[in-house]
């Protein structure tokens, strides 16, 4: 009988050593895989889905460089993508309206709320590419098109033809025409740092770092005209669904100098503005 006591306790011993080492196992073989792991990074897009974003802009505003002269500010606001249109091939029309509010001090000295948004419309390849971009609710909206372009462009990632995995990098570059006539590059190099799971989205990490370059040259009437360049020196992280075919979300610090120039008639101002900035950018609602 006491044979058989110790033989049943022995038994019974064993599912805990085998339970610990299978889950040492698993966890071993699950790092093994997340390692290992490759994705094809793709937009998968459906006619009519509707992404809402929640985002944060922080900005500090400094005139030439001076902190005696220099404005912060905090604005909120949503972000809407609708999937308007499909072609066979995959290319989708999207509609985006972006809206902000944020606090400004009125005349009076009284704080007040103030709200802004604006439209556009852009099509997007699967692999990310932009093209064909249509600004809606701009009055002059021809003027800034090039502009708005440029911007997409540059900051929008154009995704590898082949699957990436985990140390996987890639530059992205754009040839830049100034007004002068001059050549130069803009470059962003992103890096496939990790893969997570995070509320039931299977996503990527990509860290990113580089420069934009946005030139304008804009007539406002025929007595006056604004000329500048923005040069931007971006740093962030984006988190893509690849299950999905979204972004999830995306962090981003940008230090801009803004070189600006008015002329009237035949007088001329000009100045430079250093701002840096905190963009915070998060899928609130599927639809």
């Amino acid at each position: 009988m006491g044979l058989m006591v110790k033989s049943v306790c022995s038994y019974r011993s064993l599912p805990w050593i085998s339970l610990l080492v299978m889950s040492v196992a698993l966890l071993a073989l699950n790092c093994a895989q997340t390692q290992d792991r490759k994705v094809r990074l793709q937009m998968k897009f459906q006619q009519g889905r509707e992404l809402v974003y929640e985002q944060v802009n922080n900005q500090t505003i400094t005139v030439r460089n001076s902190p005696s002269v220099s404005q912060a500010s905090q604005s909120k606001g949503e972000m809407t993508q609708i999937v308007k249109s499909l072609s066979t091939d995959g290319v989708a029309r999207i509609e985006e309206t972006s809206t902000w509010s944020w606090s400004e001090k009125a005349e009076d000295s009284t704080i007040q709320i103030v709200s802004s948004s604006e439209s556009l419309s852009y099509e997007m390849n699967p692999d990310g590419k932009i093209g064909g971009l249509e600004l809606l609710d701009e009055k002059d909206a021809s003027k800034w098109k090039e502009y708005a372009q440029q911007n997409l462009e540059q900051s929008q990632p154009t995704f590898p033809a082949e699957e990436v995995g985990k140390g996987y990098t890639w530059m992205q570059t754009v040839k830049i025409f100034m007004p002068s006539g001059e050549a130069l590059d803009a470059s962003t190099t992103y890096e496939v740092k990790d893969f997570v799971e995070t509320d039931g989205h299977k996503c990527v990490v990509i860290d990113y770092r580089g420069n934009l370059i946005l030139p304008f040259d804009v007539m406002e009437s025929d007595s006056l005209s604004r000329r500048g360049v923005d040069r931007v020196d971006v740093t962030g992280t984006l988190v893509f669904d690849y299950e999905g075919g979204y972004t999830y979300s995306q962090e981003e610090t940008t230090k801009v100098t803004a070189e600006r120039s008015k002329i009237i008639g035949n007088e001329a101002s000009s100045n430079t503005f250093y701002i840096e900035g905190e963009l915070f950018f998060h899928l609130k609602d599927k639809k």
